[in-house]
């Protein structure tokens, strides 16, 4: 699958939410702009291309036997990729962006993912979320919501049924709710793994070497999550 923007930006009007599921959200302020992108060979919609000021939150807490688990993720950002059903462009309108502004917009996105590329991609990478495989995502269009930020930080945010994956590529630092088991697990450079069950049990793992994630090891589950906009501008695609 090959991605593309489309030179068919809208302006937001005012600050405005512009997705909003139960327990996550994006946000757009004023004058930020919002592209379609494309997949080339079938002409459909995957997602959109945002410029702005731009705000993700979402709720990863659980409620346990022994009380609350987890915080709320909270981040801004400059520019973002966002694949969401539910998109509200009612506090948008038309813009028009010369070929030359334009080109601008793409050429500044395609260092993003070529750096992408360049830094996680040298095999194929698969994720599986709740139970279900999504190889090399060509199966981007079937994830409930899909979110990768890319300035000042690279972050990703996925989320499918009751799942929510958070992962901060530059630290390595993932973070996978399960609101149906009540399960939550956070993998850091600075505290290893910590696993939390719906018994409020804890299991700490000081190594994040062999622990398996949903049946993929953390390298994968990164690299699975960052495999959909690898190939955006890939000219090898065409």
């Amino acid at each position: 699958m090959k991605l593309e923007l489309v030179n068919e930006p809208l302006r937001t009007t005012q600050r405005a939410i512009i997705a909003d599921l139960e327990d996550t959200m994006i946000t757009i302020g004023k004058r930020g702009h919002i592209f379609p992108v494309i997949n080339t060979r079938t002409y459909e919609n995957i997602g959109y291309y945002l410029i702005g000021d731009i705000y993700l939150g979402s709720d990863t807490i659980i409620n346990t036997n022994k009380g609350a688990i987890g915080s709320s993720i909270e981040k801004l950002a400059r520019e973002a990729f966002i694949k969401c059903d539910t998109i509200d462009f009612s506090n948008t309108k038309a813009d028009n962006l010369s070929d030359k502004d334009f080109r601008k917009v793409e050429i500044k996105a395609y260092r993003h993912f070529e750096k992408i590329y360049k830094r996680h991609f040298n095999g194929k990478g698969n994720l599986i979320i709740n139970s279900k495989r999504f190889d090399n995502y060509n199966k981007l269009e079937d994830v409930e919501f899909y979110t990768y930020l890319f300035d000042p930080e690279e972050f990703i945010l996925i989320k499918d049924n009751q799942t929510i994956i958070a992962i901060s590529s530059l630290e390595n630092e993932v973070i996978i709710c399960d609101k149906k088991k009540n399960s939550y697990i956070e993998v850091s450079k600075d505290t290893g793994v910590q696993i939390h069950n719906n018994d409020g049990q804890v299991v700490n793992v000081g190594s994040t070497g062999g622990i398996i994630i949903n049946g993929k090891n953390l390298k994968e589950v990164i690299s699975g999550a960052l495999k959909p906009l690898s190939n955006m501008f890939d000219k090898n695609n065409y």
